[in-house]
C-alpha cells in the first residue's frame, strides 16, 4: 500500500521535534495508515478507483526548467508510460517514457533543482497535504482519548483535510 503522507510531514503539521518525533514514530506510523485507508475510502465512496494505485515517487536527475518537454528521473521504473504528475506541486503531464525520462512533458511551469520529488498522479501533491492534516488530527484525538476535550486544532486540521477530499474526490481528475 502507498502512503499518502510521511512522518515528517504529519510531525511538521504536530510542530514535533527530532526526538519527539522518534519516540512517536510507531504512533505516527499508525495514524498515516488510518488516514491513507479514509482517503481510499472516501474516493470509493464517490465511485473513483482509490488513488492509491496511481502513485509512484522519485526525484529529479538533473535540474528542468520551466516548459521542458523531457524530465529525466532518478528512477523512473514504477512511473506509467504515459500520465499525469507534479514536480513540488507543479502538475504536468507527458505522453511517452524511455527508461528514466519521461517524454512528451507539457505544463511545467516552473524551474525545478536536481533532486526535487516528483509523483505520479494528479493529485500526489493535494493528497499528501491532505494526509498530513488528517494524520495529524487523528494523532492529536487519539492523545486527548483521555482528557475532557479535544484540541480545537484538532478539529480544524479534520475540517480542513475532510472538505479538501471531497473537494479532491467529488473532481475524480483534472483532465
Amino acid at each position: 500500500m502507498a502512503f499518502y503522507c510521511s512522518e515528517s510531514d504529519v510531525a511538521g503539521r504536530l510542530g514535533l521535534d527530532a526526538g519527539q518525533r522518534t519516540r512517536a514514530s510507531k504512533r505516527l506510523q499508525s495514524v498515516i495508515r488510518r488516514a491513507t485507508v479514509e482517503i481510499d475510502m472516501v474516493f470509493k465512496d464517490y465511485g473513483r478507483v482509490a488513488p492509491s494505485r496511481e502513485i509512484a515517487e522519485t526525484t529529479l536527475n538533473g535540474a528542468v526548467a520551466a516548459g521542458a518537454t523531457t524530465i529525466t528521473l532518478t528512477s523512473g521504473t514504477s512511473f506509467s508510460s504515459a500520465g499525469n504528475g507534479n514536480i513540488g506541486g507543479d502538475s504536468f503531464a507527458w505522453t511517452g517514457k524511455s527508461t528514466h525520462d519521461l517524454t512528451g512533458v507539457t505544463g511545467i511551469s516552473a524551474d525545478h533543482l536536481t533532486l526535487t520529488t516528483v509523483q505520479e498522479g494528479e493529485f500526489a501533491h493535494l493528497l499528501r497535504e491532505i494526509c498530513a492534516d488528517m494524520a495529524g488530527a487523528l494523532y492529536m484525538e487519539d492523545e486527548s482519548a483521555f482528557q475532557d476535550a479535544v484540541s480545537p486544532r484538532a478539529s480544524n486540521l479534520r475540517a480542513r483535510s475532510d472538505a479538501h477530499l471531497h473537494r479532491v474526490a467529488r473532481l475524480g481528475t483534472v483532465d
